[in-house]
């Protein structure tokens, strides 16, 4: 019986030992093109209960735009938090085929090293069509750290791998499924050789 509950223990404190991610909501009305020009829109800061965390929406801003910009020919993204109508003005005039609209939704940043509560953050993500305003694709990704940590994790670094993941399905053929949960590569697969991309 011992042996079993070891078991059992081990396989808990993995599951606290890599980050997991998710995409809710995901929507989309076609592929997006390669050959086109994004701005991205500067978020609001992002918060958690009556905590701000100031520089939170730029850090969020700077993900998404990494994101895109792996299959954009061009990505730029606006100075300052201004209204809708604003950005869509702005995209317009920079000549851009897309406004992609990032909202902080959750920002959580936590001393998980010992309080053993994760970091969580959620960023929604609208793409507009901005000559005509259309919402394009629609979509939100999360991001929980482990707990098992020896500090210094930040919740920006939880968007790359949930954020790569949905701009790749927003370019991919109709018909491609929508990216499930996952959770972060292993340590060897980190090291596994790049992809031709």
């Amino acid at each position: 019986m011992r042996p079993i509950l070891a078991l059992l223990a081990a396989a808990a404190l993995c599951s606290g030992c890599v980050h997991k991610y998710n995409l809710n909501s995901v929507s989309r009305t076609g592929v997006l093109r390669t050959n086109a020009v994004a701005l991205i829109a500067l978020p609001a800061d992002g918060h958690f209960e009556q905590i701000n965390y100031p520089d939170s929406g730029r850090k969020a801003a700077l993900a998404v735009s990494a994101a895109f910009a792996r299959h954009l020919q061009r990505v730029d993204t606006t100075p300052e938090v201004v209204p809708f109508a604003a950005q869509l003005e702005q995209a317009r005039a920079a000549k851009s085929d897309y406004l992609i609209v990032p909202t902080v939704v959750h920002w959580e940043d936590r001393a998980t090293e010992w309080s053993g509560r994760s970091d969580r953050i959620e960023i929604e993500i609208r793409t507009v069509d901005a000559p005509s305003g259309e919402t394009l694709a629609l979509g939100s990704v999360q991001g929980k750290s482990k707990w098992a940590t020896f500090g210094g994790d930040v919740p920006e670094e939880l968007l790359a791998a949930p954020l790569n993941a949905y701009a790749g399905w927003l370019f991919s053929p109709e018909g491609t499924p929508a990216p499930l949960p996952s959770e972060e590569p292993r340590r060897q697969d980190a090291k596994s050789p790049k992809s031709g991309q």
